[in-house]
């Protein structure tokens, strides 16, 4: 688990659409194991302890409110 805080966009645990754009304002689902029960839906510029860098997963409901995408990870 990082120690260091960080931005979804650039975030391992962050999964947008399939063909989403990796911007601020892009919405997504954070996968990370812990958080999953909660589907928090959350934007390129959002950021939070459990960051690990990486790229993003992707998956299809990823940004629908509440998302429906399963988690790639």
């Amino acid at each position: 688990m990082a120690t260091q805080w960080g931005l979804c966009k650039s975030c391992k645990w962050w999964q947008i659409e399939p063909d989403a754009k990796i911007e601020d304002a892009t919405l997504g689902l954070c996968i990370d194991e812990t958080l999953q029960p909660f589907q928090l839906s959350v934007s390129g510029n959002s950021g939070c302890n459990k960051f690990m860098s990486g790229t993003p997963a992707r998956g299809k409901g990823s940004a629908d409110q509440p998302p429906t995408a399963e988690p790639a990870r």
